[in-house]
């Protein structure tokens, strides 16, 4: 990735405390309320009541999953976004979205087929792709959509 900041909202206050990617396992503090600033290392479930706050208004990259639970590509991504989640903590956020469960969502980005992939820098749509792909062409996906 080239950037090298992480993003990281504490969950005493709410305050996304900005922090270079190296200090992510160092112990950080909120730079507002000083407590213990806890890395989310799994992908976050959104709902239409979240869904502007936690993809429109995070000041980084945020990776949406449209899936469905009786989804065979989407079980088959499950892992892989998990993975992903881990493995990019705190440089990107990792949110998944249940058709099922949120139909206004899926209308609202027309939601045809899942898996779907949305990629947010600052509030704005990088790229997306459509269906089941391997991990390692997920990421690059991913890297060269936020070098353009």
């Amino acid at each position: 990735m080239t950037d090298n900041r992480a993003f990281v909202r504490c969950h005493n206050c709410g305050t996304v405390n900005r922090l270079p990617a190296d200090k992510l396992n160092s112990g950080p503090k909120c730079g507002k309320c000083r407590s213990l600033l806890e890395v989310s290392k799994n992908p976050i479930d959104v709902t239409t009541a979240n869904f502007d706050r936690e993809v429109f208004a995070w000041p980084g990259v945020v990776l949406v999953e449209f899936w469905a639970p009786w989804c065979g590509h989407c079980r088959v991504m499950g892992p892989v976004v998990d993975r992903l989640a881990l493995d990019k903590a705190g440089l990107v956020k990792v949110v998944k979205v249940n058709v099922d469960k949120e139909p206004a969502l899926g209308a609202r980005f027309r939601v045809n087929a899942t898996p779907l992939f949305l990629l947010y820098r600052n509030g704005n749509m990088l790229s997306d792709i459509a269906g089941a792909v391997p991990k390692d062409q997920l990421e690059a996906w991913l890297e060269s959509s936020l070098l353009a």
